[in-house]
């Protein structure tokens, strides 16, 4: 496929949640240099701002939009701030989330819900808003952010496996329902494993419960020794102009979802940690 029939061609408007920074902002710079109209949608007024003032510096078309994505009212109101300054939402990146660092057993159950508003809803009220749009238009393509965690599970970290799993399955399913019924819209997954970006920024510093204190060490560590955003974003632009749907952009852990399914079907127990 040429970048002239691609949604990620020169003019169209491209959709950004969790756009000021991290894979979002890695993923919009690779598509201002394509050509295309950005909006990005983030939380961080501050750091929205700055950024959307040094991409429209550098020459390109952006809006940034304050919105909560757990919150539907929020996600709307992006839809319709897109459609009144550019007509049109050609790809829509739900790329927002968070850690959810926390004891998802003795803790307080709003870590739950924070985590599950996000990562969850989050994508739901992004398929719901901008899906119509895509059809009405006759093109698009959704991306949504899951990650290695949505086709493995970490211990300690119950809400982030819950809600990346869920991405997962909507994904797949909205993949073949579209396809199904002949629809225009594309859709893909990203299942990064860990990215250096700024993830863990605002994760509590100390968890009481010591296996949820032993994966935010695991995950700081790991987020520290990450791939560079910018390589997330390479694959990410590749998948789309090409209608890949898995984008799994760790080729050593690409085996890993393969084992655990291949002892799913032997019904073998997961291995503990610490063992082979």
């Amino acid at each position: 496929m040429s970048s002239t029939d691609t949604v990620l061609a020169r003019g169209n408007v491209a959709v950004i949640t969790g756009g000021a920074s991290g894979i979002g902002l890695a993923v919009a710079e690779r598509l201002l240099g394509r050509g295309m109209k950005l909006v990005l949608a983030d939380i961080d007024e501050p750091k929205l701002r700055a950024v959307e003032s040094r991409l429209t510096e550098e020459g390109g078309e952006v809006l940034g939009v304050m919105c909560d994505t757990a919150s539907a009212d929020s996600v709307t109101a992006l839809a319709e701030a897109v459609l009144e300054r550019f007509g049109a939402a050609h790809l829509l990146f739900n790329n927002a989330g968070i850690a959810g660092v926390g004891d998802a057993w003795g803790g307080p159950i709003d870590l739950w819900d924070r985590v599950i508003g996000i990562n969850l809803y989050g994508v739901v009220h992004g398929i719901r808003s901008f899906l119509p749009i895509m059809s009405e238009q006759g093109s698009g393509h959704i991306v949504n952010t899951a990650s290695m965690a949505g086709l493995m599970a970490l211990p300690g970290a119950a809400p982030y496996n819950a809600t990346k799993h869920a991405v997962v399955a909507i994904s797949e399913g909205l993949f073949l329902e579209l396809g199904a019924t002949g629809s225009p819209v594309g859709v893909s997954v990203l299942c990064p494993g860990f990215v250096k970006t700024d993830l863990m920024q605002n994760e509590p510093v100390s968890v009481e419960s010591p296996i949820g204190g032993l994966i935010r060490e695991v995950l700081v560590a790991g987020v520290e020794e990450g791939i560079p955003s910018d390589d997330v974003a390479d694959a990410f632009v590749d998948a789309v102009d090409s209608e890949q749907f898995w984008i799994l952009t760790h080729p050593d852990m690409r085996q890993t979802p393969v084992e655990r399914m291949e002892r799913a079907a032997s019904q073998t127990n997961p291995p503990l940690i610490g063992t082979d």
